[in-house]
């Protein structure tokens, strides 16, 4: 999910700590467990410092270690001790409230980035799968009314007990997510009776409910299209890649290896440029859009294939589809 959504996630969760009588009843204990929730909604996503280093190097890394589970104790140890220090709170007790709170953050965190259909890689060191539920896309507006409302209203003093409206917040998220990933099934179902031959399917959400769109391959390519409440609108098919030499010559790249890490649906394209050399675009299918490869690795070539030039990103507005 977006960092806006995650922090309003940790906000609405330190609203259930008001069922602790001392939380209730201190304000200063309440201000340091709002302080850790927000800390550890947003804390896996530090692993934007890599940036620095380079692009490539961000993509790469992004949503893996400091995402996986081993990370969660470590995230809500440093959290919950530099709180626990920082507010002045010595106890056992209170560094245990604020660990537990911090956990629970960072968890969410990575559970919410699982929904997503970019995805995590939350088994790491034991496993590299990226796994991804494909269930909400980064930013969804029903749940940031819902948990904006719930903040809001908690800070204001429009709802007295924020403890039940921060439960209220969390039932409804828990319901609407199941519900999403039961109709996110539901479709992959009619995408499959609708691709008899298929091989793989992934469906993506869309901004919308009821808002969908598809890729599936099948033994003689991939099939795109839209799912608009029942109606399935197919919209192109591509065939398999065509390989050529300059192809070849760009899968140690640099930027190539780090989308073959992260690509299910890994697809090649190239051609000749008009001043010599050769333009490669590798990108993940899953990811189309009409007028071009939003998430795509870019390699220049020369005549002889020889790296001029290579990139890797997202070439997309937030706003635009697809919403990962």
């Amino acid at each position: 999910m977006d960092t806006g959504s995650h922090l309003l996630f940790g906000a609405t969760l330190a609203g259930l700590a008001f069922f602790h009588p001392e939380v209730a009843a201190n304000p200063q204990l309440a201000a340091s467990v709002l302080s850790v929730t927000l800390a550890g909604s947003h804390a896996p996503d530090l692993d934007s410092v890599v940036r620095l280093k380079s692009h490539d190097a961000y993509l790469k890394h992004h949503r893996g270690i400091s995402h996986s589970f081993l990370a969660w104790f470590l995230w809500s140890g440093a959290i919950g001790g530099l709180a626990a220090w920082g507010w002045g709170w010595g106890e056992i007790e209170h560094f245990a409230l604020l660990f537990c709170f911090a956990f629970m953050a960072v968890a969410l965190h990575v559970l919410f980035d699982y929904t997503n259909a970019y995805g995590v890689q939350c088994l790491l060191p034991f496993r590299k799968e990226w796994l991804h539920l494909d269930a909400l896309c980064l930013t969804d507006p029903f749940l940031v009314i819902l948990h904006a409302a719930t903040a809001i209203g908690s800070i204001t003093g429009l709802w007295p007990f924020p403890q039940w409206a921060s439960v209220l917040a969390w039932v409804t998220t828990i319901v609407y997510v199941a519900w999403r990933a039961v109709h996110h099934e539901i479709v992959v179902r009619r995408v499959k009776r609708r691709y008899r031959r298929w091989r793989a399917v992934h469906v993506l959400p869309g901004l919308w409910w009821f808002r969908w769109q598809y890729i599936v391959q099948t033994n003689e390519g991939y099939e795109m299209g839209t799912l608009a409440g029942r109606r399935l609108l197919p919209s192109k098919h591509l065939s398999f890649s065509v390989l050529h030499d300059c192809v070849e010559a760009t899968r140690n790249v640099a930027s190539v290896r780090t989308l073959h890490e992260f690509a299910k649906r890994e697809y090649v394209s190239w051609s000749a440029q008009p001043d010599g050399g050769y333009l490669v675009t590798w990108t993940d299918l899953r990811f189309w859009r009409e007028k071009d490869w939003p998430y795509r690795a870019e390699v220049r070539l020369d005549e002889n294939y020889k790296v001029l030039a290579e990139s890797i990103g997202w070439y997309k507005k937030a706003w635009e589809a697809p919403y990962v």
